[in-house]
């Protein structure tokens, strides 16, 4: 008597085959639907905007003649006004952008210390490519820079 049809093994190997591949692929598109990278911004007028204000903050940075050393070293950091036309003890605003990961970027707002000092603890160590950005809390100015972590001592002014 002769086998079923579902009984033979290459019957089985015909249908996991491809079932297989439809599997994997299913697969693939659920990991990227949820592990989308942040690159591309959706509105490219808005950002292309951002970006020319961005550079005209960083103009008047060069312009004051802004430099800031920003030490960090784990997760406690410290930054210090190293010269330029500064209101001294303003409040600062102290930015990280992840390279890729939008959901990692955080800011916090500094005041200084007696000295004239910044300090500031994080959640955690940071490493890997991040821009750093420090501007005043009316945004008169800004510093940025790319910086890879972990890194001692960096110091940032308007030039980029």
């Amino acid at each position: 008597m002769k086998n079923k049809w579902y009984q033979q093994a290459p019957v089985w190997l015909i249908i996991l085959l491809p079932l297989s591949a439809v599997i994997a692929g299913i697969s693939t598109v659920i990991i990227a639907h949820n592990n989308k990278v942040d690159l591309v911004a959706e509105d490219h007028v808005k950002t292309g905007k951002a970006i020319h204000a961005d550079q005209s903050k960083s103009e008047q940075a060069v312009k004051l003649g802004i430099s800031l050393d920003l030490t960090l070293d784990g997760t406690s950091g410290l930054i210090s006004f190293n010269g330029g036309q500064y209101q001294p003890g303003q409040v600062l605003k102290l930015s990280f952008y992840h390279a890729t990961l939008a959901e990692n970027d955080f800011n916090l707002m500094l005041s200084a210390d007696a000295s004239g000092v910044y300090r500031f603890d994080l959640d955690q160590a940071i490493d890997g490519k991040w821009a750093t950005r420090i501007e005043p809390f009316d945004g008169s100015w800004r510093v940025q820079e790319d910086i890879e972590f972990p890194t001692g001592k960096v110091t940032l002014d308007g030039k980029q």
